[in-house]
């Protein structure tokens, strides 16, 4: 049976005129992958907390009055900074290179190391995508794989130089296992202490777990 046209154009209207939300959001959440290919450098997992750590603290780039109004605790505000496919002329890499006063991080605090610089390197060659992956490896134990690149992104900008805070340093193997054996590390990073870390956010149940695994199997330096 076929519909009077003023029944369809009535609905057509309906439709048209309805206050529901969008179909497709201003602000998609990024798409995540349930595996996380190795060759791939994947924002949400690596690229945010590396910025998170050593770029968003107090008096820098992060949410309250920022220097130079760029903020770069989102994905939109280091965007700003980065042109997709081309590292060496995007602002948030140049500047890890530079010198003096336009060095960053700034002095005090020490330089993004080698495996820092090359992540954020090869995540703007690859497009600088908004991309995150699901998988957690835990089987490892691996200092280098797993616990290194954890420290690097989340505690290295305040725990690392001449003046470590709280005194405490995670810049090799051997600071890593003294603060585990202080009794002070794993509590700070599960945040059941009086001063949990990293101040501007907190790992994640996989990082947690790796931590568990690592020193599980006695905190190898492999």
């Amino acid at each position: 049976m076929k519909l009077p046209y003023l029944t369809i154009l009535s609905a057509f209207t309906f439709l048209v005129s309805c206050t529901h939300d969008p179909l497709f959001p201003s602000d998609p959440e990024p798409p995540v992958s349930t595996t996380c290919h190795p060759d791939t450098v994947y924002f949400q997992n690596e690229i945010s907390p590396l910025f998170t750590a050593n770029c968003a603290s107090a008096g820098c780039h992060g949410a309250t009055n920022p220097a130079d109004g760029l903020s770069l605790l989102t994905y939109d505000g280091i965007m700003e900074e980065v042109k997709p496919g081309e590292p060496n002329k995007s602002e948030v890499y140049e500047v890890l290179f530079e010198t003096g006063n336009d060095l960053m991080p700034p002095p005090p605090a020490s330089p993004l190391d080698s495996l820092a610089t090359w992540k954020i390197f090869t995540w703007i060659s690859q497009g600088a995508l908004n991309n995150a992956c699901s998988s957690c490896d835990t089987t490892s134990g691996s200092y280098s794989l797993t616990i290194a690149p954890i420290i690097a992104a989340q505690c290295k900008s305040c725990h690392s130089g001449n003046a470590p805070s709280g005194g405490i340093l995670l810049d090799v193997h051997a600071d890593v296992v003294a603060a585990v054996n202080s009794s002070g590390l794993m509590p700070a990073i599960k945040r059941t202490n009086a001063v949990p870390m990293p101040p501007g956010g907190s790992l994640s149940a996989c990082e947690l777990s790796q931590f568990e695994k690592w020193i599980a199997d006695g905190m190898p330096n492999n």
